[in-house]
């Protein structure tokens, strides 16, 4: 694990755990304006890109991140941040409570499954076949990505998808698999800490029906989770493509009363 850190010279500390399939710099532009505001710390998990090191498990890079929190001193986040596989995460790190964080977005964020071992295995089989699907063919990558949807304006999109596509086929084979079976399966205790954190769950209008297991998982286990959907957003959308919105969004969420985010806007 490799964490980049931002604005060290602000005192107001934010964990940013980003999602699976994207290299960091993906996220450039919203830590950038995070930065701003924040001490921001951003995770680049085993396993992603050149690192020599496998992706493990969920429990692991929380365990992980942790430690790492804590030999610096740092025994208390004002905001952390996770989508997707980084929601995952976000979500055992908050519910064990060994940090205490006071305000968390959970985007889009991957909840254990709650079905037979037999359905686990095969849903892990397809996303794995997927994946790898995507990473050897640019045709299939471009298809379910398209170009002109996932470059930002005024990027070379040939460029973009070349470094990208460079970038999945540096995934080894027990990283993917490690992947996508812990984010679908990691541990959780029965109740969450009790800390006083808000907690907010964010999900794109467009991903909104797959996203639904996940929405009442975290309806379920954080009961006064915030939802907050997106409009005409899809899976990571915001936070990748759109970096001016995602920063006027989240600050809202971190500085503002939380009644402001029970509106859909």
């Amino acid at each position: 694990m490799r964490t980049l850190e931002y604005g060290t010279g602000h005192e107001k500390t934010l964990l940013f755990l980003p999602c699976t399939a994207e290299p960091e710099w993906a996220f450039t532009d919203s830590v950038g304006l995070l930065s701003q505001d924040y001490h921001v710390m951003q995770i680049v998990y085993d396993g992603h890109g050149e690192t020599g090191e496998d992706f493990i498990s969920v429990e692991t890079t929380v365990d992980e991140v942790t430690d790492w929190l804590q030999a610096r001193g740092i025994t208390h986040l004002n905001a952390a941040y996770g989508c997707s596989l980084g929601g995952a995460c976000l979500t055992r790190f908050l519910a064990l409570g060994k940090i205490p964080v006071e305000r968390a977005v959970i985007d889009a964020g991957i909840t254990p499954y709650r079905m037979p071992l037999i359905l686990r295995r095969l849903a892990c089989l397809r996303d794995n076949l997927g994946f790898r699907l995507i990473a050897k063919s640019r045709k299939v990558l471009e298809t379910v990505y398209p170009p002109e949807r996932w470059t930002m304006p005024g990027r070379d999109p040939v460029k973009e998808y070349d470094a990208l596509a460079a970038y999945l086929k540096t995934y080894s084979k027990r990283t993917v698999r490690n992947i996508f079976w812990s984010a679908n399966n990691y541990t959780l205790p029965t109740k969450p800490a009790e800390m006083g954190c808000q907690i907010t769950y964010w999900y794109g209008e467009e991903e909104k029906q797959a996203r639904h297991s996940n929405i009442c998982f975290i309806k379920q286990y954080f009961p006064r989770a915030q939802l907050h959907e997106i409009p005409k957003m899809d899976h990571a959308e915001l936070v990748m493509m759109y970096p001016q919105d995602f920063y006027r969004r989240i600050m809202e969420f971190l500085t503002h009363t939380s009644a402001a985010q029970n509106k859909r806007s």
